[in-house]
């Protein structure tokens, strides 16, 4: 059963089209209306919908700024336009803001279930689609279904903090079946040499390079449909591959597992090659019978992958190979330091305890060696000291405490393998500090704004986020994070709670007080006041003040 919203001015138009679908046969269970976008916001907010039907041309916030605001918070709602104007710019704005279909006022009814159905039966698909085995019906699955897994993918194999249920909720993302016993796992890092290629062997354009490695990913879970590989973009043109390989009886299972790495290695070259004329080098990690070591064989993965600059001829490179070498490379090393900041980032301190541990055993070896030394040691401290620029503190006198210059000045190698953990624990406590006392200053900011403004019934987050100077994304997370509220949530009850105390100490009119808590329609208002509350305005008043 679905959940549809339609938006327009008009609300005879909006009441025929909720009439019609309610007593069509598509399974739509409830339609509810909004005037102008803003109204429409609220609801998207406060519920959940399969799609939005909308107009164009409408007073206060039009269709298509309500458009731009569902892609930015909920950019996998289907939309469908309903206008009166048969102007191309706005059918093709609303098409590439990703409308699955643009009716012209006044509609077919008949079209009006066609294009409605399709739409809520195309979401039906992709939520069905996301929760099998990728590769069994790719032309279907859309760009969003597709950035959504990847999305997932890369939390995947990059997040070393993730909870059980997190690793639940994002194989379902992915629709895999990595989540299966008795396996080990293995990343493939696959870097796309695009300089030249296809079939005319031409320089390859910014837009072909897109194709290709989007039918690279296509071929690759093709490739290794027999290791139940699922691959998805890294970075610049690089992909990478999740792989799985059944376990093996113990007699043979180190031989089996490296020859079937091998093979996987060769096919996935052998295929690319024939199928897209593109000439690649993989980097195969070591395997894994624990899915929570994703991230670390990532790592694995790309430090093998690098390798071939000192290897050019070599096509396949395995990490094993390399820490056989017993050689500490400055890759390696930087990826180490990463971690570090990464952790002193998430205030993770078992990690960094344990990274740091490993990074001063590392260090301690390198003692005898001054030249390589230096270069390691001088590549951790600066990339850590770094992070006080993030947290705003390049002009305090924390600043100067912690400048490696003066904390390490004079002091030899042996003395400075010493001294790092007691100077990692105190910038990290230090850089902490900081951004806990920043984020709080913007949390501040931003419920002084919404103080100032939710008489505003245009008020959007962009228009937050601009007051604080940072992302709508990071806006939005940010003060989930520090008030476990969210921010739209937030806008509402400061709302609400001013229309109370305007219901109980005034006798301003159902519209007046409307009007003066940011709301436009004394209709919305209602809805929105009893959704909080539980009761109508008019009996809130009753309550307060008595009959």
């Amino acid at each position: 059963m679905y959940k549809v919203l339609v938006v327009d001015d008009e609300p005879t138009v909006s009441a025929g089209i909720k009439s019609y679908l309610m007593k069509s046969a598509l399974g739509i269970r409830h339609v509810e209306t909004a005037l102008n976008g803003f109204e429409a916001l609220d609801c998207l907010r406060l519920d959940n919908y399969d799609l939005v039907l909308t107009d164009i041309q409408m007073g206060m916030m039009n269709g298509i700024e309500l458009m731009e605001a569902i892609l930015l918070e909920q950019p996998y709602l289907p939309v469908i336009v309903i206008s009166a104007h048969e102007k191309f710019d706005f059918a093709k704005k609303a098409l590439r803001l990703g409308a699955k279909d643009y009716l012209i006022k006044p509609v077919e009814l008949d079209e009006l279930t066609r294009v409605v159905g399709k739409a809520l039966q195309e979401k039906k698909e992709m939520g069905r689609l996301t929760l099998q085995r990728p590769g069994t019906d790719t032309n279907l699955i859309d760009d969003h279904i597709r950035k959504k897994r990847h999305e997932a993918l890369i939390e995947l194999v990059t997040e070393t903090d993730l909870q059980e249920k997190d690793y639940e909720d994002l194989l379902r993302e992915i629709g895999s079946s990595l989540k299966e016993q008795g396996y080990w796992y293995g990343i493939a890092a696959v870097h796309l040499n695009l300089s030249r290629g296809g079939f005319s062997n031409q320089d390859i354009t910014l837009m072909d390079r897109k194709l290709l490695k989007y039918a690279s990913v296509n071929i690759l879970e093709e490739s290794l449909a027999d290791w139940c590989g699922v691959a998805f973009y890294g970075f610049g043109n690089q992909l990478v591959c999740v792989i799985q390989l059944e376990a093996s009886e113990p007699a043979d299972t180190r031989l089996n597992r490296n020859s079937q790495l091998n093979l996987i290695g060769q096919t996935i070259i052998v295929n690319l090659k024939q199928y897209l004329n593109v000439d690649v080098t993989v980097g195969m990690s070591t395997l894994s019978p624990d899915l929570t070591m994703l991230p670390k064989l990532m790592e694995e993965a790309s430090a093998a992958i690098e390798w071939r600059k000192l290897h050019p001829d070599n096509n396949v490179l395995y990490y094993e190979d390399m820490s056989a070498l017993g050689s500490m490379r400055v890759m390696e090393w930087a990826a180490k330091v990463e971690e570090l900041a990464l952790h002193i980032k998430t205030a993770d301190e078992a990690s960094l305890a344990k990274e740091l541990q490993t990074a001063i055993k590392i260090l301690s070896n390198l003692t005898h060696r001054e030249g390589l030394f230096h270069s390691f040691f001088g590549l951790l401290v600066y990339r850590l000291y770094g992070l006080l620029f993030d947290s705003g503190q390049e002009s305090s006198n924390t600043f100067r405490q912690w400048d490696p210059d003066v904390y390490f000045k004079g002091m030899e190698s042996g003395r400075k393998v010493t001294q790092l953990h007691e100077y990692v624990q105190g910038l990290a406590d230090s850089i902490r500090a900081s951004m806990s006392e920043r984020d709080l200053s913007v949390v501040s900011r931003i419920t002084a704004y919404i103080y100032n403004h939710y008489g505003n019934h245009e008020l959007k987050i962009q228009d937050i986020a601009g007051e604080v100077h940072f992302s709508a994304a990071y806006v939005s997370y940010l003060f989930k994070r520090e008030t476990d509220k969210n921010i739209w949530d937030f806008v509402s009850e400061v709302r609400i709670e001013e229309a109370k105390r305007l219901l109980g100490a005034t006798d301003l009119k159902r519209y007046e007080i409307s009007y003066q808590v940011g709301y436009q329609s004394p209709e919305h208002f209602s809805r929105m006041f009893k959704r909080f509350t539980g009761i109508s305005p008019a009996d809130y008043r009753k309550e307060v003040r008595g009959n």
